[in-house]
């Protein structure tokens, strides 16, 4: 039994969070997303950004 109070969250959120889930294990398979080389949050973005586009090019 779950004894918290449910998070209210959008229905379309809640049924795609799987797919982000799963999207966040292959982008974890990027060695510099998953430690995070990169200092400034701009950088990290950048690389967060190329690692999502070629996983969609890979798709």
């Amino acid at each position: 039994q779950r004894h918290e109070a449910p998070v209210a969250c959008p229905d379309w959120i809640y049924n795609n969070r799987n797919q982000v889930e799963r999207l966040w294990a292959r982008l974890k398979e990027w060695r510099a997303i998953a430690t995070r080389y990169e200092k400034t949050a701009v950088s990290f973005m950048g690389v967060l950004s190329l690692a999502a586009a070629l996983d969609w090019l890979k798709r």
